[in-house]
């Protein structure tokens, strides 16, 4: 009888090793080519009002989710601002804040000289809706409100350029990006 539960127990752990090992962070997206999800979330600049999707129906969006903690958002901080130096306001730039704590997450903000519209995922629900295996992960929303394409891991001056072009031109493209740069958001801080 004790062989048989070692042998099923054994078994057990290794068809859940099996599983663990089997499953990957993929870059597709179920949300491409669909609607936005909408968010109403507090601004770090103006935590009496909120940042809303919906305000900017009209506009190309470029969505970016990060958090302080993370290396990889650190790398891409100066292109995102370059970013929204170079196309805003014809663009808009926002970065939520996810998993983080907020004085942290202000340091981070001043530190990089960030600029554009920032906010904070207070509960994480955003980061649910969006599907977010980590940080950072960027979405490009068409001024429609589609979402066109995502981009996985740190985003670069080309990655951006390319983004927002087919993003201006309403092309639904493709995931982009390298899912071994990305930093899970179970590692984060609260």
């Amino acid at each position: 009888m004790r062989r048989v539960a070692f042998l099923a127990l054994l078994g057990a752990v290794v068809a859940l090793l099996a599983y663990a090992l089997t499953r990957e962070i993929t870059l597709a997206s179920p949300l491409v080519g669909h609607a936005a999800p909408p968010f109403a979330i507090p601004y770090y600049s103006a935590p009496d009002s909120n940042l809303v999707l919906s305000d900017f129906r009209g506009k190309p969006v470029v969505l970016n989710f990060w958090a302080s903690w993370c290396l990889s958002c650190r790398d891409e901080a100066a292109v995102l601002e370059a970013g929204w130096q170079r196309y805003g306001p014809d663009v808009a730039f926002m970065g939520i804040a996810v998993n983080d704590r907020e004085a942290a997450a202000r340091a981070f903000i001043e530190r990089y000289g960030k600029t554009y519209l920032l906010a904070a995922d207070v509960d994480g629900s955003v980061a649910i809706d969006y599907g977010l295996f980590g940080v950072p992960e960027t979405f490009f929303i068409a001024p429609d409100g589609r979402i066109l394409s995502k981009h996985i891991g740190p985003v670069s001056s080309a990655d951006l350029d390319r983004q927002i072009t087919a993003l201006r031109s309403g092309q639904v493209g493709e995931a982009s990006g390298d899912p071994a740069s990305l930093t899970p958001l179970e590692g984060g801080q609260q």
